[in-house]
Parts: C-alpha cells; structure tokens; sequence
C-alpha cells in the first residue's frame, strides 16, 4: 500500500474501510458467530457491535491508522514499522507488564508519538455521573477533562481514562518522551488528546480545547481533513526534538538519509519601549530528510545571532551565520560519514515528496519558527538582485502611485516590518504587499504553487514574521515568483549579474 498523500486520500481510505466492514466482513463475522456460538435456547447469538473490539480493530481501525500512514505492514528492507499492535510496557501504577493496543513511533529515533487505545463497537460516550446543575460545561472534551482530574464519569469510563493515563505516563518514564498524540476510539466515536502532557501529566484540569472529540464515522468523514492535520504519521513525526551531532547516529541509520539542508530556527520579539520595534535572533540548523520522508533535525545549541538594526552591521551577522552554518553541515556530514551538499531551496520546492516531508516554514509556536533555507544560509540575501529598484523606498512609491499603507519609516511590529523605507531590504510596493498577503485557497492552490500555509493563510512564506521584506533579498524568490499568480514590479538584469547598489 503506497503513502496517502493528503486528506482527500485519506477519507476515500478511510470510507472504503467503513464500507467493507458494513459490506462484507460484518455479515461473515456474524454469519460465523451465530454457527459457532451457541446460544441459550430463544436467545440469538450476540451481535458483531456487542463483542469485544477485537473486529472493529481489524477491520475499521487498523484501516484508518494505515490510511494516517500509521503502518503494520513495512517490509523488512524498509525497516520497522511505525506502529506495534499489543506493545508491552511495564505499568508505572501497578507495576505488571500491561499491553497498549497499539504504540506508534518514529522509524527511525524509536521516539513513542501515539498511544491509541480501542473499545468495543458498542460503548457509550462520556457522560458525568452527577452533572452540576448550569456549572458543568456539556461539551464531552470537558466531560473528558472532568474525568481525568477525578470526577465520576458513567460506565467504565472513568476507570477508562485511568488506565489510559498509566499507559501514558508508564510510556513517558520508560522513554523519557511523552507520546505526540493519544487516541481513544470504539471505530465509530473518537478522542484524539492533541497535548498528552496536558491531559496525563501535569496534573491539572486538562484544556478541553486540547481534546478533539470525533461522535461518530460521519464526523470523522466531515471533519476528515482536520483529523489528517493532527494525525497523519509525517505531521506528528515532524514535532520530534532537534539533535546534536554528537547523537545523531544513536538516533538516524546514515544509509537512509538522502538530503541535508540549511535552515534557521527564528524567534520573533518584540522590544520594549515608547515605540515597540521587533528584535529577531536566528540560530543554524541542518534538516536531514531520509528515505522514509520523515525528518530530523540538528541543532548546535546555545549559540544564536540577533539580526541587527544598524544597517552597516548585516553584512557582518549574515557572515557570521553563514560560517556557523557551514561548521554545522560539516559536523552533520562527519557524523553520518557524507558529504551531502544543500539543495537549492527552488529544488526542494519541486520535489513535492521531499517537500511534504520537510515544508519550507513551519510555526513551532507563536513567535518561534523554522525555516528551511536550502543551499542559502540565511533567510536573508546580503543584497538585492534588483538593488537599484526604486521600490525600496516609500518615497519614490508614492511618486510612482503604488505606495502601500501606510508608510514605513521606522522598524514596525504592526505590520510586522523589520525593514524600513529606503533601506535595501525593503519594499514599499502596494501590489506586491497586497499579493504577499492575499490567502491561499482551494480555488487558488494550484497556482501558488508549494507552500507551507494552510488554506487561508498568507501566500507570502515569511509572512508571520516579516510582511514587507523585499522579495529579491529573500531566500524564497526564486520559490515565489515561479508561482503562477505571483509577479513582482521590478526585473532582474537579463544577464543574470547583479548591479551592486551604492548604499552602504
């Protein structure tokens, strides 16, 4: 069974398994039960829906796992796969050996990611066993919540939710990793916990904001393209911690690794004062993608560099950058034993297997990010390949009649602006910040191209952190304007050399 590739993939997947079940293996089950079974005489035998989950994991849930590209069916030459049905662990509140239905982790670290743990076709939803009368919110995530801080759900499901959290936390102390995602499901109603040390660990009253509640098959269907979001084996496997390079090997079979690229880990803030101005500090990282798309990262923390405001000071940081950078490529390469050389970012963007393993800007929380920078070391070009457009500056838009709005003289946090008016790096050029910020959408997707929003966000790559950086000292121009509905106002020279500008 080959990768599926995107949400749409998914659902078709995941219906057919649905499908079948109802179809075909339901009625031969039962068909078989009631002629093995026997019954007490008037009574029929059970029902498919009433035995043990057993079926349900067979035939439905193995299915959808395999169609979140969650597999048990790797060949050996592939190595392991990623999910083991009945993994044993030893149980941190009892202290037996207990066995999780199933365990998925990351090939190639054996870094735990999912916990999923399956109930019988014909259990209940949550329910609180004394609701307080209008203090109790009614949604089942808070339900849920409720129940894992001690209030007394119906049924099994408070001794459900204990036994979940051992799993989780026994998990936790044998790996010293909490998983990525647990899943609680009976095949048709399904509870994926977004943030595990939320929910098991900390102690607290969980975010019920945190707990994704699927009521059944059709919500699943409806809702499939959130659940792929927060559940497809690449997206989870991607959260997994930066390296070293001294542990690299301990974590990554070097045979499997095809591609190393520069990137940036960026944090983004904002210093204080009369008139906030934004502050960002980078540090190098090399992304190493294998041949089982998934990705690693190597960091050589703590080192970061502050991208400076004095203009005459770029040159320097951007040196500085790249020299680290280079000295972590060469640390990752003696580690593996390789002499990989960085793709161009352009490349990358093509190959849309390589790309959909490692997306070219990926949000790790509000204002902290990674950027993949290709064969560039910085997101950031010491000059423009265009430096003499007079669109650098607000000025001249304004005379030309294109000047966006409003004017950016000094260095801005709303919009967020590192670059200012007459400085190289920056454009004024109200068409191009109108495009930049223009969203991506269904209708549109195709001719933008690869990106790394999702629908509704900006086209712009960088956008999140820098909305008026001129394109031609990006790292991601040539990715962008190959773009079918992205055009810039100003053209490279035909030759391909670029005319030094006289600023300093």
């Amino acid at each position: 069974m080959s990768r599926v590739r995107n949400a749409d993939e998914f659902l078709l997947r995941f219906r057919k398994a649905c499908d079948d079940y109802k179809r075909l293996f339901g009625p031969r089950v039962a068909k078989v039960r009631a002629e093995y079974a026997k019954s007490p005489v008037g009574k029929p035998p059970p029902s498919v829906d009433e035995s043990l989950e057993a079926h349900i994991r067979v035939y439905v849930v193995n299915a959808l796992l395999a169609a979140l590209n969650w597999r048990l069916d790797a060949k050996p030459e592939n190595g392991l796969p990623n999910l083991i049905p009945e993994a044993p662990i030893e149980s941190e509140e009892k202290g037996t050996t207990r066995f999780l239905d199933y365990l998925g982790f990351e090939r190639q670290t054996n870094c735990p990611l999912l916990v999923v743990e399956t109930k019988r076709p014909s259990s209940p939803l949550p329910r609180l066993a004394m609701p307080a009368d209008n203090s109790v919110s009614s949604s089942i995530p808070a339900i849920i919540s409720q129940g894992l801080v001690g209030e007394q759900l119906m049924g099994p499901w408070s001794e459900w939710l204990t036994t979940l959290r051992d799993y989780v936390r026994s998990v936790q102390e044998k790996a010293q990793r909490t998983p990525r995602r647990v899943v609680l499901t009976n095949g048709d109603w399904m509870f994926l916990f977004l943030d595990p040390v939320d929910a098991f660990c900390d102690g607290n009253t969980p975010n019920p904001n945190r707990i994704l509640a699927f009521l059944n098959r059709s919500d699943i269907e409806q809702r499939s393209t959130e659940l792929f979001r927060h559940l497809e084996y690449g997206a989870v496997s991607r959260a997994i911690p930066g390296l070293t390079p001294g542990e690299l090997l301990f974590h990554v079979n070097r045979k499997v690794v095809d591609c190393l690229m520069h990137g940036l880990r960026l944090w983004y803030n904002e210093k204080p004062g009369y008139k906030p101005s934004p502050n960002i500090t980078v540090a190098p990282v090399i992304f190493l993608r294998t041949q089982y798309d998934t990705r690693l990262r190597v960091e050589a923390p703590p080192k970061v560099y502050e991208v400076p405001h004095q203009p005459d000071q770029l040159l320097q940081h951007l040196t500085a950058v790249q020299e680290a950078a280079i000295n972590l490529l060469g640390l990752v390469n003696n580690a593996l034993g390789t002499y990989f050389e960085p793709p161009a970012l352009v490349k990358h963007y093509e190959d849309e297997e390589s790309f959909d393993a490692v997306r070219g800007v990926m949000e790790c929380s509000e204002d902290e990010f990674l950027v993949v920078t290709g064969a560039k070391t910085h997101s950031l070009l010491p000059e423009s390949s265009v430096p003499l457009c007079p669109h650098h500056d607000w000025g001249q838009s304004n005379v030309a009649g294109v000047a966006c709005t409003p004017s950016i003289m000094l260095r801005s946090i709303d919009p967020r602006a590192f670059f200012f008016s007459s400085e190289m790096h920056h454009c004024a050029h109200r068409d191009v910040a109108a495009a930049k910020a223009s969203q991506i959408a269904a209708e549109n997707r195709m001719r933008c191209g690869a990106r790394s929003g999702q629908a509704g966000q900006a086209f712009c790559e960088i956008w999140r952190f820098e909305s008026h950086l001129c394109c031609r000292t990006c790292a991601f121009e040539e990715v962008c304007t190959k773009a079918e509905v992205f055009r810039l106002p100003c053209q490279r020279p035909k030759s391909g050399k670029v005319r030094r500008s006289r600023r300093s």
